[in-house]
């Protein structure tokens, strides 16, 4: 259902593209998301493993070579290229992998390293990536990105210290963070649609390459984290690595980049959906 919503959504931002006038509620919405991603996330030091940090330095430099491979022959799908690759771990990830009945806490810890370590690394990198297109302060970016990522995390935190009742409530609520997503999946569409149009209506080839590019980036991330983690691992690093925080580099792309650059994570998220159902409906068919 959540997989058709997604498709029903794309598609709605795709031919009515009004939503390109609310791009600035992103990074609010995406505070949102966090918030109910950090309320339940727990961490101690007997559930780090090395494999954490090959999952993030994979991140890192697949995202840095495909940008170097892929910008000489064209800078456009090797800047979506790079803004899809370098996403970190989804927010939603520990409750997939929970529905999965594998180990939460590794993805949890996960989607904090890699979210905390890529959203510093990303203002030293994005200049670099759109030095063609403008001049980047390093501080313009990093201080929004900190903010974005620590008053969620911090809030969160301050909450179940402070309220345990209100904290249990909003638990129970955290499957609104999908829907919020929606949102925001819809008004990246809409952008990008109206960007399209305005842009690059006379090639649309663009859009079938950002396409398969996302398509094969999500086979090549899934898959190499099913073999990072090994046998007692390979359901929890295939989620950390393969389930992204789409809704962090679509709002790094209409902020920083450029509408088009949006459209790898948005394609990224249907793909990412579609598989992520495929492995829900085998598990419950296993199970």
């Amino acid at each position: 259902m959540k997989t058709i919503l997604l498709l029903l959504t794309i598609t709605i931002g795709i031919l009515f593209p009004y939503g390109h006038e609310y791009t600035f509620l992103i990074r609010y919405f995406l505070m949102v998301m966090l918030f109910f991603s950090f309320l339940d996330v727990k961490v101690n030091k007997e559930i780090i493993t090395k494999k954490h940090f090959v999952i993030l330095f994979t991140i890192i430099i697949s995202a840095s070579l495909i940008f170097i491979l892929i910008n000489p022959f064209s800078p456009e799908l090797a800047q979506t290229a790079f803004i899809t690759a370098i996403a970190p771990t989804a927010i939603a990830a520990p409750v997939i992998t929970s529905l999965k009945r594998k180990k939460v806490e590794f993805v949890a810890f996960s989607l904090l390293l890699n979210n905390f370590v890529i959203a510093s690394l990303i203002p030293f990198m994005l200049p670099v990536v759109v030095q063609s297109q403008a001049d980047i302060s390093i501080t313009d970016v990093l201080f929004p990105i900190l903010i974005t990522f620590s008053i969620p995390f911090i809030s969160a935190q301050l909450l179940k210290v402070l309220s345990k009742k209100i904290w249990t409530w909003l638990v129970n609520w955290k499957d609104v963070s999908f829907y919020i997503l929606i949102i925001n999946i819809y008004i990246a569409t809409s952008d990008a649609s109206n960007y399209v149009q305005s842009e690059f209506s006379n090639n649309l080839g663009i859009i079938f390459l950002i396409a398969a590019s996302s398509a094969l980036l999500c086979i090549f991330f899934f898959g190499l984290g099913w073999i990072i983690g090994g046998k007692n691992y390979h359901h929890e690093a295939s989620q950390s690595l393969g389930q992204k925080n789409n809704a962090f580099t679509i709002w790094l792309s209409l902020t920083y980049m450029n509408p088009i650059s949006a459209i790898g994570p948005v394609f990224y998220v249907l793909f990412q959906n579609l598989y992520i159902s495929y492995e829900l409906h085998k598990h419950r068919h296993e199970n």
